[in-house]
């Protein structure tokens, strides 16, 4: 076993032993318990950097021990360039969550657990993106679902959170249950969980099976995208959850949606298997991207008005893998990250309001441009963002979705439908801004500046967002890569 194939299980064994440090160490304060939080999520995000120069000569990199032999279940991770670009994003995510937590008050009592938590929530997401072991993949895919359940559960906002965490666990469960169906189904045809033997047994299964499991892989992971209607579950989690798990929850999490879609149908079946669907993926994108649009236009709280604005972008990344060409596929993947990235900010930003104002109705915030200017800019650079003005990199990934949409063939009016109905995302996004910023000042009673804890992880990545929109090749040659090395059965 080469050097590198050990580094790879650091990436879920370094945050496990920070998850054992933090509940053992009981007493350790909120600022010792962030320490080991990022340190560990750290040295998560190093690790796959160090690999990198080796993917660029191997394509991947796995790492497999036995597990259970009986079952034909081992401890398979692979490394690859798509699942790098999620990796990547879920970690940076993290991190720059737990950074932000210090100028918070969340996790001030029970700091340790707090932080454990965290981790493996960051960990489920990792391990889910990694594992080349259907068995193993589910338990990360679960374990992310049960830790972010139950840091909104402790230290979400309200009583309301008891019955919003149910109503989480219970739906998001569900559409694992759906993936979960297909699992099991292929194991059992296959006699083992190794994902990458799948790939070459799929085709001898019957067609009627093919295209079963085809329609609940693509409902179980669009659960998790929040596409709608499957997205009931994500204006109140969102809401109620304290800030920094909503950045993970907003900017992460639904990325595993779209990486289980890519991993899953979209890897192990062809395109005459997906084409029947390419339509309903589309419209369903264009519906979600619409809807979300509308209620982030309808909505006061400031907070639910950016979670809204997620079910809209997730439609046009469903929208860009229904297209099922390369570049609508590659602008969905793009989009993902952009989304994390804008998606992350706009909620800093938010969270910075929450804390200068107090309120969260955005008929009540008014006025606050020239009080907060760096939070002006950081908001004006998100919104602009999110919007797709260029050179900021949603107009990158709008490009080439929309762009897979007139290739593919399925209906250019459903494309040109979806391209205007991006101009609802300016309308809302521009309510944002303008209501918050500009006016007369509300409230009068205003501190004379913003947490400055709140506010250099918040112009971090306003600054990581410009770099990444004026330099967007590593990301695109992420992208060509991932879908050259896991599309197999479509290209």
């Amino acid at each position: 076993m080469e050097y590198y194939e050990m580094l790879l299980p650091g990436i879920t064994v370094v945050p496990i032993i920070g998850v054992v440090v933090l509940l053992i160490w009981r007493k350790a304060n909120k600022k010792q318990a962030a320490i080991i939080g990022i340190l560990s999520e750290s040295v998560a995000l190093v690790i796959p950097l160090v690999l990198l120069s080796v993917l660029r000569r191997n394509e991947s990199i796995v790492f497999s021990l036995p597990w259970i032999p009986n079952m034909g279940v081992s401890f398979r991770l692979s490394l690859n360039w798509l699942s790098l670009t999620f990796l990547m994003t879920e970690v940076i995510v993290t991190l720059v969550a737990m950074v932000y937590s210090l100028g918070e008050k969340t996790g001030e009592k029970h700091s340790n657990y707090y932080y454990a938590l965290l981790l493996l929530f960051s960990l489920g997401m990792s391990g889910t993106t990694l594992s080349d072991d259907v068995f193993l993949f589910y338990i990360f895919w679960e374990l992310m679902l049960v830790a972010s359940v139950l840091l909104i559960l402790v230290w979400g906002h309200g009583e309301i959170r008891f019955k919003v965490a149910l109503k989480y666990f219970i739906f998001t469960h569900l559409g694992s249950l759906m993936v979960l169906v297909c699992l099991i189904t292929m194991y059992v045809n296959f006699g083992t969980a190794n994902m990458t033997e799948w790939m070459a047994q799929v085709s001898s299964l019957p067609v009627n099976m093919q295209v079963f499991m085809i329609i609940f892989f693509l409902i179980g992971f669009s659960v998790k995208m929040a596409i709608f209607p499957l997205h009931i579950w994500l204006p109140d989690a969102h809401t109620v959850a304290p800030m920094p798990v909503t950045i993970i929850l907003a900017a992460a999490m639904l990325s595993m949606g779209t990486y289980g879609i890519l991993r899953f149908p979209f890897t192990f079946f062809t395109l005459e298997r997906l084409q029947p669907f390419a339509i309903w993926m589309m419209l369903a994108g264009l519906v979600s991207e619409v809807y979300g649009a509308l209620m982030a236009l309808a909505e006061k709280d400031i907070k639910r008005i950016i979670a809204f604005s997620s079910v809209s972008q997730m439609g046009y990344i469903l929208f860009g893998l229904g297209t099922l060409t390369i570049r609508g596929m590659q602008g969905a993947i793009m989009h993902v990250v952009y989304h994390a990235i804008i998606k992350g900010l706009l909620f800093m930003v938010v969270g910075i309001l929450i804390a200068i104002t107090n309120e969260r109705d955005i008929q009540k915030i008014s006025g606050l441009g020239f009080k907060f200017p760096a939070l002006c800019i950081s908001a004006a650079i998100g919104v602009l963002g999110i919007s797709g003005m260029p050179p900021l990199g949603i107009f990158n990934s709008e490009w080439m979705i929309f762009a897979g949409g007139f290739d593919s063939g399925v209906s250019i009016a459903l494309t040109v439908m979806t391209l205007i109905g991006s101009l609802l995302t300016v309308i809302y996004a521009l309510r944002f801004f303008g209501s918050i910023f500009f006016g007369k000042r509300l409230p009068e009673d205003l501190p004379k500046k913003a947490p400055l804890a709140l506010v250099i992880p918040t112009m971090a990545v306003t600054i990581f967002l410009i770099i990444q929109g004026l330099i967007p090749g590593p990301m695109l040659t992420w992208a060509m890569k991932g879908l050259a090395g896991i599309f197999g059965g479509i290209f």
